[in-house]
Protein backbone atom coordinates (compact mmCIF):
# COMPACT_ATOMS: atom_id res chain seq x y z
CA UNK A 1 0.00 0.00 0.00
CA UNK A 2 1.37 3.69 -0.76
CA UNK A 3 3.29 5.14 1.87
CA UNK A 4 3.26 8.47 0.73
CA UNK A 5 0.06 9.94 1.75
CA UNK A 6 -2.05 9.28 5.02
CA UNK A 7 -5.63 9.19 6.26
CA UNK A 8 -5.56 12.22 8.21
CA UNK A 9 -7.28 15.18 7.75
CA UNK A 10 -5.73 17.78 6.50
CA UNK A 11 -5.31 21.57 7.59
CA UNK A 12 -6.91 23.79 4.79
CA UNK A 13 -5.16 26.02 2.78
CA UNK A 14 -2.20 24.64 3.45
CA UNK A 15 -0.12 22.63 0.53
CA UNK A 16 0.40 19.16 2.14
CA UNK A 17 3.83 17.76 0.85
CA UNK A 18 3.77 13.81 1.20
CA UNK A 19 7.23 11.93 1.71
CA UNK A 20 8.52 10.02 -1.33
CA UNK A 21 6.96 6.91 -2.27
CA UNK A 22 9.08 4.24 -1.88
CA UNK A 23 10.62 2.20 -4.77
CA UNK A 24 8.25 -0.56 -6.11
CA UNK A 25 9.46 -3.16 -8.24
CA UNK A 26 5.74 -4.29 -9.23
CA UNK A 27 5.38 -0.86 -10.33
CA UNK A 28 8.49 0.24 -12.04
CA UNK A 29 8.17 1.09 -15.65
CA UNK A 30 3.93 1.71 -15.14
CA UNK A 31 3.56 5.76 -16.53
CA UNK A 32 0.26 7.77 -17.00
CA UNK A 33 0.61 7.69 -21.04
CA UNK A 34 -2.60 9.48 -22.17
CA UNK A 35 -6.26 11.00 -22.00
CA UNK A 36 -9.01 9.96 -24.46
CA UNK A 37 -11.99 12.34 -24.92
CA UNK A 38 -15.22 11.58 -27.03
CA UNK A 39 -15.43 14.47 -29.86
CA UNK A 40 -18.41 15.59 -31.94
CA UNK A 41 -16.35 17.85 -34.45
CA UNK A 42 -13.13 17.03 -35.44
CA UNK A 43 -12.57 20.47 -37.18
CA UNK A 44 -13.30 22.20 -34.64
CA UNK A 45 -11.01 20.14 -31.85
CA UNK A 46 -8.50 19.69 -34.28
CA UNK A 47 -8.65 23.78 -34.11
CA UNK A 48 -8.60 23.80 -30.73
CA UNK A 49 -5.90 21.20 -29.72
CA UNK A 50 -3.46 21.86 -32.19
CA UNK A 51 -3.88 25.42 -33.42
CA UNK A 52 -4.39 26.99 -30.35
CA UNK A 53 -2.72 24.93 -27.42
CA UNK A 54 0.38 23.62 -29.94
CA UNK A 55 -0.48 20.20 -30.24
CA UNK A 56 0.72 18.08 -33.39
CA UNK A 57 -1.55 15.15 -34.95
CA UNK A 58 0.98 12.16 -34.86
CA UNK A 59 -1.37 9.97 -36.16
CA UNK A 60 -5.32 9.24 -37.34
CA UNK A 61 -6.99 5.92 -37.60
CA UNK A 62 -10.08 5.02 -39.00
CA UNK A 63 -12.05 2.26 -37.61
CA UNK A 64 -14.54 2.50 -39.95
CA UNK A 65 -17.39 3.27 -37.22
CA UNK A 66 -15.03 6.44 -35.49
CA UNK A 67 -12.11 7.85 -36.17
CA UNK A 68 -9.15 8.52 -33.72
CA UNK A 69 -6.80 11.35 -33.37
CA UNK A 70 -3.75 11.02 -31.54
CA UNK A 71 -2.21 14.09 -30.70
CA UNK A 72 1.00 15.28 -28.82
CA UNK A 73 3.85 17.16 -28.36
CA UNK A 74 5.57 17.97 -32.21
CA UNK A 75 8.37 16.41 -31.57
CA UNK A 76 6.88 13.03 -30.94
CA UNK A 77 6.16 10.42 -33.50
CA UNK A 78 3.99 7.36 -33.95
CA UNK A 79 6.99 5.56 -33.13
CA UNK A 80 7.49 6.96 -29.84
CA UNK A 81 3.79 6.79 -28.28
CA UNK A 82 5.25 3.87 -26.03
CA UNK A 83 7.41 6.37 -24.10
CA UNK A 84 5.76 9.47 -25.27
CA UNK A 85 4.24 11.99 -22.35
CA UNK A 86 1.66 14.26 -22.86
CA UNK A 87 -0.78 12.57 -25.54
CA UNK A 88 -3.91 13.35 -26.15
CA UNK A 89 -6.53 10.44 -28.06
CA UNK A 90 -9.87 12.34 -29.92
CA UNK A 91 -12.59 9.60 -30.80
CA UNK A 92 -14.72 11.43 -33.15
CA UNK A 93 -17.98 9.05 -33.21
CA UNK A 94 -19.89 10.38 -36.52
CA UNK A 95 -23.54 11.22 -35.26
CA UNK A 96 -26.23 9.24 -36.13
CA UNK A 97 -28.48 9.74 -39.22
CA UNK A 98 -31.14 12.17 -39.08
CA UNK A 99 -28.90 13.09 -35.29
CA UNK A 100 -27.14 17.12 -35.03
CA UNK A 101 -23.62 17.33 -35.16
CA UNK A 102 -24.17 20.41 -32.84
CA UNK A 103 -25.34 17.94 -29.81
CA UNK A 104 -22.35 18.03 -27.47
CA UNK A 105 -21.07 15.56 -24.60
CA UNK A 106 -21.40 16.57 -21.80
CA UNK A 107 -18.50 17.44 -19.38
CA UNK A 108 -18.17 15.76 -15.27
CA UNK A 109 -20.08 18.79 -14.35
CA UNK A 110 -23.19 18.90 -16.31
CA UNK A 111 -25.83 16.16 -16.56
CA UNK A 112 -27.64 16.50 -19.81
CA UNK A 113 -26.12 16.17 -23.75
CA UNK A 114 -25.14 13.19 -25.19
CA UNK A 115 -22.83 11.52 -22.35
CA UNK A 116 -19.46 11.52 -21.11
CA UNK A 117 -17.11 12.89 -23.72
CA UNK A 118 -14.34 11.71 -21.41
CA UNK A 119 -13.31 8.40 -22.01
CA UNK A 120 -10.11 6.82 -20.39
CA UNK A 121 -6.64 7.58 -18.52
CA UNK A 122 -4.01 5.41 -20.68
CA UNK A 123 -1.08 3.81 -18.84
CA UNK A 124 1.98 2.12 -20.69
CA UNK A 125 3.04 -0.63 -18.58
CA UNK A 126 6.02 -3.34 -19.06
CA UNK A 127 3.63 -6.22 -19.13
CA UNK A 128 0.35 -5.96 -18.98
CA UNK A 129 -1.00 -9.84 -18.06
CA UNK A 130 1.18 -8.85 -15.02
CA UNK A 131 -0.38 -6.01 -14.36
CA UNK A 132 -4.01 -7.07 -14.62
CA UNK A 133 -2.89 -10.30 -11.95
CA UNK A 134 -1.80 -7.25 -9.40
CA UNK A 135 -5.24 -6.03 -10.20
CA UNK A 136 -7.04 -9.17 -9.64
CA UNK A 137 -5.00 -9.22 -6.44
CA UNK A 138 -6.03 -5.59 -4.89
CA UNK A 139 -9.63 -6.89 -5.88
CA UNK A 140 -9.79 -4.40 -8.75
CA UNK A 141 -11.93 -4.75 -11.58
CA UNK A 142 -11.32 -5.96 -15.06
CA UNK A 143 -13.66 -4.67 -17.70
CA UNK A 144 -12.24 -5.86 -20.74
CA UNK A 145 -9.24 -8.48 -20.55
CA UNK A 146 -6.50 -9.15 -22.95
CA UNK A 147 -7.51 -11.02 -26.48
CA UNK A 148 -11.00 -9.67 -26.43
CA UNK A 149 -12.22 -7.70 -28.88
CA UNK A 150 -16.58 -7.71 -28.55
CA UNK A 151 -18.60 -4.75 -30.07
CA UNK A 152 -19.97 -3.68 -26.24
CA UNK A 153 -16.49 -3.16 -25.00
CA UNK A 154 -15.54 -0.08 -27.34
CA UNK A 155 -17.23 2.34 -25.02
CA UNK A 156 -18.80 4.28 -28.26
CA UNK A 157 -22.58 4.71 -28.12
CA UNK A 158 -24.88 2.60 -30.85
CA UNK A 159 -22.44 -0.04 -31.34
CA UNK A 160 -23.62 -2.21 -28.40
CA UNK A 161 -24.25 -5.81 -28.90
CA UNK A 162 -26.72 -6.05 -32.10
CA UNK A 163 -26.94 -2.80 -32.33
CA UNK A 164 -24.00 -2.03 -34.89
CA UNK A 165 -25.56 0.31 -37.74
CA UNK A 166 -25.21 -0.59 -41.36
CA UNK A 167 -21.31 0.13 -42.47
CA UNK A 168 -20.37 0.99 -39.00
CA UNK A 169 -18.59 -2.24 -38.84
CA UNK A 170 -14.87 -1.89 -36.92
CA UNK A 171 -11.88 -2.59 -38.87
CA UNK A 172 -10.46 -5.52 -38.42
CA UNK A 173 -6.35 -4.06 -37.79
CA UNK A 174 -8.25 -1.65 -34.86
CA UNK A 175 -9.97 -5.51 -33.48
CA UNK A 176 -6.60 -6.80 -33.53
CA UNK A 177 -5.08 -4.06 -31.56
CA UNK A 178 -7.70 -3.66 -29.14
CA UNK A 179 -7.01 -7.36 -28.15
CA UNK A 180 -3.70 -6.29 -27.15
CA UNK A 181 -5.29 -3.89 -24.90
CA UNK A 182 -6.89 -4.01 -21.32
CA UNK A 183 -8.89 -1.91 -19.21
CA UNK A 184 -9.82 -1.65 -15.44
CA UNK A 185 -12.32 -0.03 -13.58
CA UNK A 186 -11.36 2.99 -11.32
CA UNK A 187 -12.74 1.68 -7.61
CA UNK A 188 -13.83 5.35 -6.73
CA UNK A 189 -15.04 7.27 -10.37
CA UNK A 190 -17.01 6.48 -13.35
CA UNK A 191 -13.81 6.09 -15.53
CA UNK A 192 -11.83 3.09 -16.91
CA UNK A 193 -7.70 2.82 -17.15
CA UNK A 194 -6.43 1.97 -20.23
CA UNK A 195 -3.31 -0.37 -19.88
CA UNK A 196 -0.99 -1.35 -22.65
Amino acid sequence: MSTNHSQEVYEPGVHTIPPPRPLSPSTTGIRLNHLMLRIRNPEASLRFYNDFLGLHTIFIFNTGAWTIYYLGPRDVSIAELGTAKGLLELYYVPPKEGESRDVKYRHGNETDGLGQGFGHLGFTVPDVKEVLERAKEFGYEIIKPLGESEVGQYGVEGLEEGKVEEGRDVMEGYKFVFRQLAFLRDPDVSFDLLLT
